[in-house]
């Protein structure tokens, strides 16, 4: 089953605030720039920042910002920004329309990942990701900005034509969390100028803007004086310098100076509140501001620790929430308090909070109480030496992982600072600052910042999600004021605390060790049968990461056992362990960069993390911990109940939901393993039947565990000789669980499957499916990949660019590595639920065309080119081979033969080989369709 994850109100920040100066100015500060950046201004006022940097290796991240967006729109305006955004591809002086991105992907850039671009309240940035850094590329890559920059054709036909993508998009977006997010916008600033810009734009605008438009928009806001080059990579500054010179020193600024922009102004009411509803919603959240104007003060020293010390505040009531959440009876499932500031305009600082809809007041409670509680009686010492730790911490190790940073990050984060006007300073500059900054952190100096930011603003009270009231505002308010008449008492001063877990017998004897040279890779055998991978990289500075596999995972539960799984992924982890809860782990691990997250995989259970090579040796204790000592606290089921009814309600009222869901037992023969649990079937798990589900697995089971990083092999063999080393005797082989891999089939039939849910959010999904088969042919497997590509450019060019139906439409194989014969190739597209089947069948008929072998030479090469160029920053990510080859290898060993051919294994596909594949699976039937849409949704013309 798919992962669903709930949007939350700072995430639609972040998604629609990237960027807050309104008007391009020099920084003036007293913090350092960063010494490897190259900053400078061409005649003409255009800026640029370049920053030679070599991870990875021959690649340059371009990026061209435009300090203008949705915020500097006229009424009649509104959505041009974001709209003229996708203009840039759609025809240009160098690039005629509709050649742009397939010329891009013949030189091995693959649309999205490479070629992308945003619109924000403020700013537009333009992304290219070149593949190679030889000089006629990189020209070719200035040529394109420079294109964005100053030579778009915005001709009406394609004008026209974009106008259903950008509808569709915005289809797309609509849903629950959108919705609360404007709505929470609107309540916050009600005499302000953002809640009449969302970059999106309104309907009536996208439909009928007139090219006028859009020229007046592009020659006021793209000029040079408003605009930056930003070049991160493996560059050459000086020859950098002259080309940005060369191509954009010709861009003339108009007469007219830069229109200023009125932002509106801000409300301080003494309790504002409002009642959102969403009957969609997974929960009901409840959320506390306070809003005050910007401090108008520049990016500098003194604001960076003042806003740290803020930033401590507000973690330590986040974690005090965290704790309460736990409780027996909690009336929240999560809580988190913020402080920021934007687009030079606000402050606001806020505590939010997640719970049921019954709940919402007890939950105001605690929210005002604990606020209130932090306001009044400040915060412990052991509260500030924890995240004093934390803080510390997290400078530390982003200095000592500074060195491979990577380009593409690199570039996004000198644009943010350009766009906010603020200084781009280096990691140890940072971490100097939050060492002052920490060492002014006190109870007393925690409490003052906090008091500072609630003392002058208003109150906001935002309740939104599945909670409907009558006369909701007279609740709200009375349900705050009976809070704010409760007392509220000193916090608990808690125990100290130590980590227990160091010893666990006698460090391992080896049986044998293997090191395979071609790969780099070690393989060690302890005399209790525990396998040891091992790869040392320095792809990633400062960074470890560690895998342990054991168990059968899902093919160990039975049908009796449906919801175990899924109970256990959501509740062994946060059992903690038998001597610390996780909230005392997080006290004793302050400060140390470790990690043990818990997965159910298909055919194994694994425990995982993140370290440092600092750390590794307590990361290594932590998962030995687990296997030996989990806690099974019974908070953790009641966090993990809480999540499951949340979860529940998106799987059972979105289009995503039902699709990871009802589709995935569909497609799978309604085998159990499949698809989300019922509520009968979750609520018969306990932590005592959890238990006995995993002990034999985390005791006896045959156990592996990977390591890549960067660490040499003799420290990391050490730290594992004594924990998993010295663990008890375990099975010697794998248990392959053959007789469960049964009993998965696709479905025969070809008849269109219609499922619907009750919403009244007006987005549908089509998608039509074709049998494959499963993973272990690595061979076929990868031209499938490539298959789905070629079928995913297919419905771009048709869906999107042609019909415009349809944002982002796509395609994937999936090929099963656990049931034999067992695999899929789809296609789908979100669409208008009035349209939905007309797409479905358009999804189709292209697939079945696709089928008949007619992949040319030009679409095979736009479809492995930039898979190539992917595999090659792929395998320099730890990530790769801790996941894909080195974690099951010793059952899998077959994985190390794919390492050594994924990259020359794609440049030998041929256009004979993709046309016959095309035909074997695509051309063998007409696909099975499937339609998700809401019950509600008026028939389309064909019903």
């Amino acid at each position: 089953m798919q992962s669903l994850r709930k949007p939350t109100l700072l995430l639609f920040f972040k998604l629609f605030a990237l960027s807050a100066a309104l008007v391009a100015k020099e920084p003036t500060s007293d913090l350092p720039a960063d010494a490897a950046i190259t900053f400078g201004v061409l005649d003409n006022g255009l800026e640029y920042a370049i920053m030679p940097n070599n991870e990875p290796p021959g690649r340059v991240s371009l990026r061209l910002l435009v300090k203008a967006g949705a915020l500097q729109e006229t009424e009649s305006q509104r959505g041009v920004a974001h709209f003229l955004e996708h203009m840039a591809f759609n025809g240009s002086e160098h690039y005629p329309p509709g050649e742009l991105i397939e010329y891009l992907q013949r030189l091995g850039m693959s649309f999205g990942a490479d070629t992308n671009a945003h619109t924000g309240f403020d700013e537009t940035v333009y992304k290219l990701e070149l593949p190679e850094n030889t000089p006629e590329l990189f020209q070719e890559g200035m040529q394109v900005l420079r294109d964005y920059a100053g030579s778009l054709l915005l001709r009406d036909q394609e004008i026209e034509h974009e106008r259903g993508v950008i509808l569709a998009e915005k289809r797309d977006r609509d849903s629950v969390g959108y919705r609360t997010f404007v709505a929470y916008w609107e309540f916050l600033f009600p005499e302000a100028r953002m809640p009449q810009r969302f970059p999106i734009g309104l309907e009536e605008v996208i439909k009928n803007a007139p090219r006028e438009e859009f020229v007046s928009f592009y020659e006021t806001w793209y000029r040079a004086d408003n605009m930056a080059v930003v070049v991160v990579g493996d560059v050459d500054v000086a020859k950098t310098v002259e080309s940005i010179q060369t191509m954009f020193g010709d861009l003339k600024n108009p007469e007219a100076p830069l229109p200023e922009i009125d932002m509106g102004k801000l409300t301080s009411p003494e309790l504002a509140v409002l009642l959102h509803s969403e009957p969609e919603a997974p929960s009901t959240e409840v959320s506390l501001m306070t809003l005050r104007p910007f401090h108008g003060q520049a990016d500098s020293r003194e604001v960076r620790m003042r806003d740290l010390i803020t930033s401590a505040a507000n973690r330590i009531i986040t974690r005090r929430l965290e704790i309460l959440a736990k409780k027996e009876n909690a009336p929240f499932t999560t809580g988190s308090a913020f402080f920021w500031d934007y687009l030079d305009f606000f402050e606001i600082g806020g505590v939010d909070m997640t719970c049921k809809p019954e709940q919402w007041a007890d939950a105001v409670g605690v929210m005002e109480q604990e606020l209130r509680r932090a306001l009044k009686h400040g915060f412990t010492e052991a509260e500030v030496a924890e995240v004093k730790a934390k803080i510390i911490n997290d400078y530390e190790q982003a200095v000592k992982s500074a060195p491979t940073r990577k380009s593409r990050d690199l570039s996004a984060g000198i644009v943010r600072s350009m766009s906010r006007d603020q200084v781009f300073t280096s990691p140890e500059t940072d971490l100097e600052i939050a060492k002052a900054a920490m060492a002014q952190l006190t109870p007393d100096s925690a409490q003052v910042a906090l008091q500072d930011v609630w003392q002058d603003g208003g109150r906001f009270l935002f309740v939104s999600g599945n909670l409907q009231l009558e006369d909701g505002e007279a609740q709200l308010k009375k349900a705050f004021a009976a809070s704010a008449a409760t007392p509220v008492e000193a916090p608990e001063v808690g125990e100290a605390l130590t980590w227990p877990y160091t010893d666990f017998g006698e460090p391992g004897n080896i049986v044998s060790k293997e090191f395979i040279e071609d790969l780099g890779i070690w393989q060690v055998v302890f005399e209790n049968n525990v396998r040891f991978n091992f790869k040392q990289t320095d792809f990633e500075a400062n960074s470890v990461g560690v895998v342990a596999r054991f168990g059968g995972g899902e093919l160990e539960m039975n049908p009796e056992q449906k919801g175990i799984a899924t109970f256990a992924k959501l509740a062994f982890a946060s059992g903690g362990l038998e001597a610390l809860s996780v909230d005392e782990m997080e006290r004793v691990l302050a400060g140390q960069s470790v990690g043990g997250a818990f997965s159910v995989g298909e055919e194994n259970f694994s425990l995982s993390g993140a370290t440092t090579p600092k750390d590794l040796e307590r990361e290594m204790e932590l998962l030995a911990a687990y296997l030996t000592a989990p806690g099974y606290r019974e908070e953790a089921a009641r966090q993990a109940r809480k999540a499951y009814d949340e979860m529940a309600i998106e799987i059972h009222r979105t289009v995503e939901g039902v699709w990871s869901n009802q589709v995935d037992k569909f497609l799978t023969g309604g085998n159990f393993r499949f698809g989300f649990p019922t509520e009968s079937d979750f609520a018969a798990q306990s932590m005592d039947k959890l238990r006995a589900w995993l002990t034999p697995a985390l005791t006896k089971s045959y156990l592996e565990v990977s390591m890549v990083g960067d660490v040499d092999f003799e420290t990391a063999l050490g730290f594992v000789q004594k924990t998993v080393g010295a663990l008890p005797k375990r099975e010697a082989k794998q248990n392959l669980y053959k007789a469960e891999r049964t009993g998965v089939t696709f479905p025969t039939t070809t008849e269109q499957q219609l499922y619907t849910f009750d919403s009244d959010i007006p987005r549908a999904l089509a998608a039509v499916y074709w049998p494959t088969t499963d993973f272990w042919d690595i061979k076929r497997t990868r031209r499938l990949n490539v298959l789905a590509s070629l079928f995913r450019d297919r419905l771009r060019l048709e869906v999107r660019e042609k019909l415009g139906e349809g944002y982002s439409p796509y395609a994937r194989n999936t090929s099963s590595e656990i049931y034999d014969g067992y695999g899929y190739l789809f296609g789908l597209n979100f669409a208008d639920p009035n349209k939905v089947e007309e797409v479905v069948e358009i999804i189709r008929d292209l697939g079945v065309d696709l089928g008949q072998g007619n992949i040319t030479d030009d679409e095979l090469q736009r479809a492995v080119l930039p898979l190539q160029k992917y595999i090659e920053e792929y395998v320099r990510k730890n990530s790769y081979w801790l996941s894909r080859v080195l974690a099951g290898s010793t059952v899998y060993p077959q994985q190390f033969d794919w390492a050594r051919t994924l990259d020359s294994d794609y440049g030998t596909i041929t256009l004979e080989e993709m046309n016959g594949l095309a035909k074997e699976y695509l051309g063998a039937g007409p696909g099975l369709p499937v339609v998700i849409k809401p019950a509600n949704a008026a028939p389309s013309d064909g019903e």
